[in-house]
């Protein structure tokens, strides 16, 4: 698990859900689908459970009481069977969600069968269901779910490439490839350049880059007017070390697209990596000038190591006339900081005082002083904000100040802070989450326990706080039942979320099963390159014997952050010198 608060995801279905189970639903986030595509039942409210027989709301209850004490093969087994005897489709989507958590994949296949044939045109239903069937080898299963999403979707783009994106995650490429071209010898009324295209898509998933880059020529071919299949052909040829036939079907949508901000930003960028540096300054120098444009004309500037003309246009910048004023500030700013003038940047964030980038730019003015050696300068800019702000402005500035704070390695003073600011705001789950991550890192278990615990009583399906407190039991205390079963609730509403995956190998660790730890911290590291991850897989590498592989993985880490935390204290304890 990582501590950055920014991370923090909220879900988690537990006890606390029961009490309510037949008002309003405790499911959190959709089945992650094989191979990383997402069944997207993530949009909108919950939908409540229909009142239902005895039966049903036993199993429900008995499943949702397995899951909080992380068992979920009991859970999956239970939510089968309710849905199998209900005919709501929320129940046959819990059964769903907690069959791909996991990895039940028999079990997954009858869930989100059940939840399509109860809810035929949710199209969310037929990805999952799709998605389990490829899982265990039911190609013909997977290919009548894919064909309703087609017919769903009327044959679109999306829908192809929601097709490619699910057959891609097959362990048999070959069946896959055969299972789509079964799908088009049925859709006469297909788009050929789509097809195509979800074709490219396919083979580049596969790993088939050169036939990927084929089938996108000729979507190109098909519909040559298709900036969506340019850019795709473009990005092919990039990644084969065809930089010319890159920047050609990157010309040709510029072309289709001068206006295009970003498309445009695109093009200059493969131009300057080309070697067109004059014809990129060319391209952003005909741009609309907004400020952002400006900045972006600054960065270009610098990254081809041109400070005098980055100055140049700094000081144009400065002298333009824009309708909002605080807008330019705000990317003036941004230029400054990228030329580091700090005191300049200053000057310009103070200038911004309304509008929604005020508050980040008072944020990044009051960091800025202290970067500068102002600690209490930057501290006063941050009260002030507190005097007259709105709850948001009050809230970002207290986390703002603590963070200064623990970046001075003033952590206990950052955290009596925050005690000052949960007096101020008592049911901020930002606010108590920070304090408890800062609590944890002191070593203050107990502390961190008892604010995790208010924030997953208040909200019983916060992933990010039944992660922090399952990783933090796991890493500072022998409770590791009680922590795998905090964080399995958390894997069970964030499945592809690496800070959780990070946390299941970890405790894994913890309690032995070092073959189950290398996988998941591999799948964590897989996902984000974060140094703690890579600490973490180290140490089980090392533990099993992988020596050579763990010394590989530390060095990733530190090619990434050389003074990361939880790095130096994993080899200093180890003893290792890489």
């Amino acid at each position: 698990m990582t501590t950055t608060v920014s991370r923090a995801v909220f879900g988690r279905a537990a006890l606390h859900c029961l009490i309510a189970v037949l008002a309003v639903s405790c499911a959190s986030s959709p089945p992650p689908v094989a191979g990383g595509v997402e069944a997207a039942a993530e949009s909108g409210p919950e939908t409540p459970l229909t009142a239902t027989s005895e039966e049903v709301m036993y199993r429900v209850f008995a499943a949702e009481y397995m899951g909080a004490e992380g068992d979920l093969d009991g859970a999956v087994d239970e939510y089968l069977e309710a849905a199998v005897i209900s005919d709501d489709p929320e129940i046959a989507r819990r059964a769903t969600r907690v069959a791909f958590a996991a990895e039940a994949w028999q079990q997954a296949a009858m869930a989100a069968d059940r939840w399509a044939v109860l809810d035929p045109e949710n199209v969310k239903a037929h990805e999952a269901a799709a998605a389990a069937m490829l899982n265990i080898g039911d190609y013909l299963g997977a290919e009548f779910q894919m064909m309703q999403i087609l017919d769903l979707m009327r044959d679109s783009t999306e829908a192809w490439l929601l097709v490619s994106n699910l057959l891609a995650s097959s362990a048999d490429p070959v069946q896959a490839n055969d299972s789509l071209n079964h799908m088009l010898q049925q859709r006469d009324h297909a788009s050929t350049g789509d097809v195509l295209y979800a074709r490219s898509q396919l083979a580049a998933q596969s790993g088939k880059l050169q036939q990927a880059y084929e089938f996108a020529q000729q979507a190109v071919a098909q519909d040559p007017q298709r900036s969506q299949f340019l850019t795709w052909a473009a990005r092919l040829a990039l990644g084969l070390r065809l930089p010319e036939e890159s920047l050609g079907f990157i010309r040709k949508a510029w072309t289709l697209n001068p206006t295009d901000h970003d498309l445009s930003l695109a093009y200059a960028d493969l131009l300057m990596r080309t070697g067109h540096v004059a014809e990129a300054r060319e391209v952003m120098e005909n741009m609309p000038q907004a400020p952002d444009v400006m900045l972006s004309r600054i960065l270009f500037e610098l990254s081809v190591s041109d400070r005098p003309a980055a100055l140049a246009l700094f000081e144009q910048f400065d002298s333009m006339s824009f309708p909002e004023q605080e807008d330019k500030a705000f990317y003036q700013a941004q230029a400054a900081e990228a030329l580091d003038l700090r005191q300049r940047a200053m000057e310009l964030y103070a200038r911004v005082t309304s509008g929604e980038r005020a508050l980040a730019a008072a944020i990044r003015r009051a960091e800025l002083m202290v970067q500068l050696g102002d600690m209490d300068g930057g501290r006063k800019v941050l009260q002030e904000l507190r005097s007259d702000g709105d709850e948001l402005t009050v809230e970002e500035s207290w986390l703002a100040e603590a963070r200064i704070l623990r970046e001075a390695d003033e952590r206990e003073q950052a955290f009596d802070l925050l005690g000052l600011a949960v007096e101020q705001m008592p049911l901020s789950v930002p606010i108590l989450y920070t304090r408890a991550l800062l609590a944890a890192e002191l070593g203050w278990v107990d502390v961190a326990e008892r604010d995790l615990r208010i924030i997953i009583a208040e909200q019983p399906e916060n992933a990010a706080a039944l992660n922090a407190l399952g990783y933090t039991l796991a890493d500072q205390t022998e409770r590791y039942e009680e922590a795998e079963a905090l964080i399995r609730q958390a894997y069970i509403l964030q499945p592809n979320e690496a800070s959780i995956i990070d946390s299941m190998g970890w405790v894994a660790f913890r309690l032995g099963r070092l073959k189950e730890a290398e996988e998941y911290l591999r799948r964590a590291w897989k996902l984000d390159q974060n140094p703690e991850i890579a600490a973490h897989l180290g140490e089980v590498l090392w533990v099993s014997g992988k020596k050579e592989e763990a010394v590989k993985a530390w060095r990733e880490a530190q090619s990434i952050d050389s003074s990361n935390p939880v790095l130096l204290e994993t080899l200093e304890r180890l003893e290792i010198v890489l």
